[in-house]
């Protein structure tokens, strides 16, 4: 019979238990993170003593029912796999921390996915197939052909996780990058080890030693100290407020969002703007001895007060906020911040830290919209709060379940009197039937990042209308394009299937994008829209005039129109220089070879004077509103374009 050696799971065992002690919290905030290591602490701690309990069954075969033991060391074999798998888990969620699109992560869950359910197979029916182990009629244990077949799903994922790093090092923090470093050659030397000497028992010591390195650099108190500017981070700030509101300490919480830093590190560089934080956050951490600061994100940061009365929360809001009106001295220069202030109090009201949080990361947008860099929370943040958790499950829902849908907007042809083409808007329904404006849920669907799904499905129900509808007179429709859909790399490709699956002519097409999307990558954006056009696809300037214009980068890339804001028109043109400007300007696009589209036209002298002026084409409820595919199909047979 084997002799096995379980001092090194035994000894594996203790340390672990003794990390568990410092390591659970009771009132600890659970993000996604830690319940992982969770997971990985307790299928590690369960994982040996299930080994050393296997090890006593095998000793005892004759005294026990075969099945017991059959039952137990399957569900070692499947606990330990498991085990290597919520490491790989938990260093994929540490590597893509920073990578803003899901899709590699995704991949490499599915990877795990599919690995434990092959072993899964392999493990329940080992007891027919015998290819894990078996036991023979004198009770030894006896490895299969396939023993080893754990340490092979290790070794893909260990596998996975160094592809991972490989392909996303630019993204990865240095602490990561130690990890990954170390972690996986330990691993690799621990289990060949294992291989060589298997009487030995080490697979509690290799995760055993995981869990180490990683609660030692990621789990600990250090993790909830924000490293540049030295204070809580946002870990430490849900999870003291959380102790407060669990001992019904009432407080305050002035938060400060710095709006347009990417100008500061533009202007200056980088180091600067760290060293500005720096400055901010030391501020924050001194301007009060019974307040603590927090980091809360990249460029927000949050003081929590003892809330005593009114008069004491006005000064302390009062404080923050005149403190960024004025100039910060930061490496011998002197600049200007603006930043949005939200003031909020707790004082037993049934909340969690959870949506504090949310009131106070809705609050800078609420701001943003209306103007104010001051926001006291208050029923109407609530209720806006509310009405945008709301238009979140909606917007998922409709993903899932296709509630999207498309209107179309005719454009009128000046020179031809009649209309040739339209805009493609997208529309949204609540449950009940009532009209959620787009103005409404695009931004919230582009913070949600689910802006690219959306858009996607409008360009599909295009093409599909422009299949159904192959004898309508109509030259084009337009579709505006998404920041996140342009910097796709398969773009092209996802145009190309889409528009081959309808059998739509390339040129039936044209592509609107605003110049924020330009603006993130004008190199790129011009070789893709370069390739776009080759094909035949014509684009649209959309919002020209709306904040972002510039000359220079439209000269650069090959749209066929330029639409000029309403903003732009908003001026009256009865006076004599508005009608110059705008006779000059559109005069400008006309030579430089754009056609123009006039927006936002809604009365009869406004479209009289734009074409006067020379616009190409006008957009707007004075000529036609949005409308129903059907409708849109049947204005355009009445009202088209004529054959001259």
């Amino acid at each position: 019979m084997t002799k096995w050696h379980m001092l090194a799971e035994l000894l594996s065992l203790f340390f672990m238990l003794l990390m568990f002690l410092y390591y659970y919290e009771k009132n600890a905030v659970l993000s996604f993170r830690r319940r992982v290591f969770n997971w990985i602490f307790g299928f590690s701690i369960s994982s040996v003593i299930l080994d050393l309990i296997c090890v006593h069954t095998i000793g005892n075969f004759s005294q026990l029912p075969s099945w017991l033991n059959f039952i137990l060391n399957t569900a070692y074999f499947i606990l330990i796999v498991l085990v290597c798998s919520m490491i790989a888990l938990y260093l994929f969620d540490l590597m893509l921390e920073h990578v803003y699109d899901k899709k590699c992560y995704k991949r490499y869950v599915f990877g795990l996915v599919i690995l434990n359910t092959g072993f899964l197979c392999a493990a329940l029916s080992n007891v027919y197939t015998k290819v894990l182990f078996y036991f023979s009629p004198e009770g030894r244990y006896v490895r299969g052909p396939l023993n080893r077949l754990g340490y092979g799903i290790m070794a893909a994922e260990l596998v996975m996780v160094l592809t991972c790093y490989w392909r996303n090092r630019a993204a990865v923090p240095p602490k990561v990058v130690r990890v990954i470093r170390t972690l996986p050659p330990i691993a690799a030397v621990l289990t060949c080890f294992q291989i060589a000497y298997p009487q030995i028992l080490l697979n509690g010591t290799i995760t055993a030693v995981a869990i180490l390195i990683l609660y030692s650099n990621f789990q600990t108190c250090q993790i909830e100290r924000d490293y540049l500017t030295h204070l809580g981070n946002r870990k430490s700030f849900l999870n003291d407020i959380s102790a407060k509101i669990e001992s019904g300490q009432a407080f305050q919480i002035v938060s400060v969002s710095l709006k347009r830093f990417n100008e500061i590190n533009e202007n200056y560089d980088h180091a600067f703007g760290d060293a500005l934080l720096f400055t901010v956050g030391k501020w924050l951490g001194e301007v009060s001895a019974e307040g603590s600061a927090y980091r809360v994100s990249n460029v927000s940061f949050a003081a929590v007060f003892p809330y005593y009365d009114d008069g004491q929360a006005e000064k302390n809001a009062e404080n923050i906020y005149e403190r960024f009106e004025g100039t910060w001295r930061c490496k011998g220069a002197i600049c200007r911040l603006t930043a949005c202030t939200c003031d909020l109090i707790w004082n037993g009201q049934a909340c969690t830290p959870k949506l504090i949080m949310e009131y106070l990361e809705t609050m800078p947008e609420m701001g943003r919209l209306e103007g104010s860099e001051w926001i006291r929370f208050n029923e109407r943040v609530a209720a806006r709060i509310r009405r945008v958790k709301h238009l979140e499950a909606i917007l998922r829902s409709s993903i899932k379940e296709d509630r999207f849908t498309i209107v179309l907007q005719p454009l009128y042809d000046c020179k031809n009197k009649g209309f040739s083409c339209g805009e493609a808007l997208v529309r949204l329904k609540d449950y009940d039937g009532t009209p959620v404006p787009a103005g409404e849920f695009i931004p919230i669907a582009e913070r949600m990042g689910l802006i690219d799904e959306i858009s996607w499905a409008v360009f599909e129900k295009v093409c599909r209308f422009l299949s159904s509808h192959r004898d309508l007179p109509l030259e084009s429709i337009s579709v505006n394009f998404s920041m996140q859909q342009f910097v796709d790399p398969r773009l092209l490709e996802n145009i190309e299937n889409c528009m081959k699956k309808y059998k739509i002519p390339f040129d039936r097409i044209k592509i609107e994008i605003t110049e924020r999307v330009i603006i993130q990558d004008l190199d790129f954006v011009k070789q893709i829209m370069g390739k776009m056009n080759e094909k035949g696809l014509g684009f649209y300037l959309d919002d020209f005039g709306s904040g972002y214009s510039n000359i220079a980068v439209l000269m650069q890339l090959p749209f066929e129109y330029v639409k000029l804001d309403k903003s732009v028109l908003n001026y009256s043109l009865d006076e004599e220089n508005v009608r110059k400007a705008a006779y000059h300007m559109l005069s400008f696009f006309h030579n430089i070879g754009f056609k123009v589209v006039c927006e936002g036209i809604e009365t009869e002298k406004q479209a009289k004077t734009i074409t006067e002026l020379g616009a190409d084409f006008i957009q707007g409820f004075y000529y036609a509103r949005p409308m129903e595919e059907e409708a849109f199909a049947d204005f355009i047979s009445r009202r088209s374009v004529q054959p001259k």
